[in-house]
């Protein structure tokens, strides 16, 4: 049987390669192994691609976007039609292709997906600039319509395609009949915007699936729906729907889900960080009503946004924003301070997402302390003292260089003396003295020297404490 195989698959590829030239065969044979579509500026793919823009004629690329022998050959072809401004040759290969369960898998710099051909298709036209809005709009609007009319519908496709379909009378019925057929969450966040009190029961009926639609359509008739599920409070895709609210009704509800998310927290044992992500949901849509909740969160559990305190200031006096703050950094543990909610969408919001404050924790404990500093200088140094038990020593050095207030810490050498006796682990001792040589004081950093000296044996645990302490001791000519 192997030779009849052997010669069938021959004849398959003769076939297929007599269709494009030589040139054209060598130019995507790179690609016949091809387990990944890469969408980065360099690389073979790309190679390949701006080598059949030149090279390959419009009907080789056609025959290679239907026939190619794997489908990152096609997905290529797809995307070098694209660049030709080939969108009637695009559409055919869409129709033929309507029906295809065949996948590539996408790669960006960062993240690795599966989807279909077809969506690859619809994508050469609606992402980039290679034809005009009115030609974009005009190619979307007839794969949509193809995808939505197809029988037996491509659910895969027409759920991807979804969020940009046209709103008529006419797509509604379509939606609505294989919402109700098919039960897929995706079409029902579709059906959602056309805000039809008709369809409320119809998307209450989805239960935990139901909230991606809520969250399009947030009529007040949903409120005892998720009051009634409020442990689902748990899964984003609640907090993201009840945040379009804001009304007593809502912030009952919201109450309750706070209390749930602490209750999980504590079960957890990872404390106010794990309510950093519903504390970000709760506001993520600005609604006032909601803000002195978050308020309170600072008072009983030490954690706040930059945006709850600039309001809280706006509506207090300073002596009792003063308070507020003192209050919450004599908690016990350390500070959570939010300085963008990662899930407002704003512009400004998201080029400040990209800050330095977003991923430095000891940089966002910084600045509250330079805001409370303004407010009262007392609320400040006690908030910078009782700060200092719970700071990570490996951040020690960098929080010195940003909150470049040397006399204010100097006056907690007591707890850094304490630090150095009683930290178990000794390698973060380094770091704690590398932060109070910054302060220079020499004279404490010759106390923590003389601690960090008695404490060498501990040193000898790992080889790469005891070449780091080796290190240290020779660079600040210390004496054992």
């Amino acid at each position: 049987m192997k030779r009849p195989i052997s010669l069938l698959l021959f004849l398959f590829f003769f076939s297929v390669y007599s269709q494009v030239s030589d040139k054209t065969a060598a130019i995507i044979k790179p690609l016949e192994k091809n387990k990944l579509f890469y969408t980065g500026s360099d690389g073979e793919m790309k190679k390949v691609e701006k080598l059949l823009l030149k090279k390959a004629s419009t009907e080789e690329l056609v025959f290679l976007a239907e026939k190619g022998e794997n489908v990152y050959i096609k997905a290529t072809a797809i995307d070098v039609l694209a660049k030709k401004k080939e969108g009637d040759k695009i559409l055919e290969i869409f129709k033929k292709n309507l029906h295809s369960k065949e996948k590539l898998t996408y790669r960006t710099d960062c993240l690795v997906d599966d989807y279909l051909l077809s969506v690859h298709i619809f994508e050469s036209v609606s992402v980039g600039s290679n034809f005009s809005e009115k030609e974009k709009e005009n190619l979307e609007r007839k794969m949509e319509y193809l995808a939505l009319n197809a029988y037996p519908i491509n659910m895969e496709l027409l759920e991807a395609l979804a969020y940009g379909l046209p709103m008529n009378n006419d797509i509604y019925t379509k939606i609505r009949k294989i919402v109700v057929d098919t039960k897929s969450p995706e079409l029902l966040a579709t059906l959602a915007k056309y805000k039809n009190p008709n369809d409320i029961e119809l998307i209450k009926s989805f239960g935990l699936s139901a909230y991606s639609a809520i969250e399009k359509f947030p009529d007040p008739k949903f409120l005892p729906f998720i009051k009634e599920n409020i442990k689902d409070s748990l899964d984003f895709h609640v907090m993201f729907a009840l945040s379009k609210f804001c009304s007593e009704e809502a912030k009952e509800i919201v109450i309750k889900a706070i209390a749930l998310d602490k209750k999980q927290s504590e079960k957890n044992d990872c404390g106010n960080g794990c309510l950093s992500t519903i504390y970000q949901h709760i506001y993520m849509e600005r609604c006032k009503l909601y803000y002195p909740l978050l308020a309170d969160l600072w008072l009983t559990d030490k954690i706040i946004s930059f945006d709850i305190l600039d309001d809280y200031e706006k509506k207090h006096t300073q002596k009792e924003t003063a308070k507020f703050l003192l209050d919450g950094f004599l908690l016990p543990g350390e500070a959570e301070v939010i300085a963008v909610n990662r899930f407002d969408m704003d512009d400004h919001v998201m080029d400040n997402a990209s800050s330095d404050m977003t991923f430095d924790s000891g940089l966002r404990l910084v600045k509250l302390l330079e805001r409370t500093k303004k407010i009262s200088r007392e609320a400040y140094e006690k908030g910078l003292r009782n700060s200092l038990p719970y700071m990570d020593p490996l951040r020690f050095p960098s929080f010195i260089s940003q909150l470049k207030d040397h006399a204010s810490v100097l006056q907690n050498k007591d707890f850094l003396l304490n630090q150095l006796k009683n930290n178990e682990n000794p390698y973060e001792l380094l770091f704690l003295m590398k932060g109070i040589k910054m302060l220079k004081d020499k004279n404490l950093f010759n106390e923590g020297a003389v601690i960090v000296v008695s404490r060498k044996a501990e040193f000898k645990k790992f080889p790469v404490w005891e070449e780091k302490y080796r290190s240290f001791i020779k660079e600040n000519n210390i004496k054992e």
